[in-house]
């Protein structure tokens, strides 16, 4: 995310509580598993989905930035995250895909003479595997796991890495997600987070994208029409 030596002391004083709350929601599959009826195959396969998630992380670290924390700086946009996510259906419990997801801000420093638009984005671009533990003609309960690739840009000179642009690891969770929907139209939200890079010593944190929302469609791939061969 940022390129900072300094760990934001809002953030440092909230880790622990975030810790119990993430575990709380951990633990929250265990029990749903345990009272779950039998699962059966719902025989649709696939699953494209597009949503948003919230810019928490990045409004809190923000006036961190040594480009944006200063005194006359705005802040001309902040995006949120933006992602579109594909799945495939293995078993009616186990399903594998990938993720993308974009996330932006812009600001404008007011004692440049040019009033220039300075900005930096994070591009993520993450396989998925995902876990269906409670199944209901109308409710569905899941976690996934998200590893692949981020990329962080913009228009701010990297001193350290002397480049402009940053690749690192993207990881992310959902520990919870909750689908409600039939007929193949479904909305979703999630708790979980998604790495983010905090400073130029490459501290990624599980911080970004703390919630989600999101509307979602599934379906079959149409069968190949077979053409009957005259003799």
């Amino acid at each position: 995310m940022g390129r900072d030596d300094r760990v934001c002391p809002i953030y440092g004083e909230k880790s622990m509580k975030m810790k119990k709350i993430l575990l709380v929601i951990c633990l929250i599959p265990l029990a749903c598993w345990a009272k779950s009826t039998p699962m059966q195959w719902d025989s649709l396969r696939h699953e494209v989905r597009v949503g948003w998630g919230d810019p928490i992380f990045e409004s809190a670290m923000k006036y961190e930035f040594p480009h944006i924390g200063k005194p006359n700086t705005d802040v001309t946009y902040l995006t949120g995250h933006f992602f579109a996510e594909y799945q495939y259906y293995w078993l009616p419990w186990l399903s594998t895909g990938m993720i993308v997801d974009y996330t932006g801000m812009g600001w404008r420093d007011r004692q440049e003479e040019t009033q220039a638009n300075h900005c930096y984005y994070d591009l993520s671009i993450l396989p998925t595997v995902r876990f269906t533990y409670f199944r209901h003609p109308w409710v569905k309960l899941y976690s996934a796991v998200m590893v692949g690739l981020t990329i962080n840009g913009g228009t701010e000179w990297d001193p350290v890495r002397n480049t402009k642009t940053v690749c690192y690891p993207g990881v992310g969770i959902t520990a919870l997600g909750v689908q409600v929907g039939q007929k193949g139209f479904y909305g979703a939200v999630e708790l979980g987070g998604l790495s983010a890079l905090l400073n130029l010593k490459d501290v990624v944190l599980l911080s970004s994208r703390m919630w989600t929302i999101s509307f979602g469609y599934k379906f079959n791939a149409p069968k190949p029409i077979k053409k009957e061969v005259k003799l």
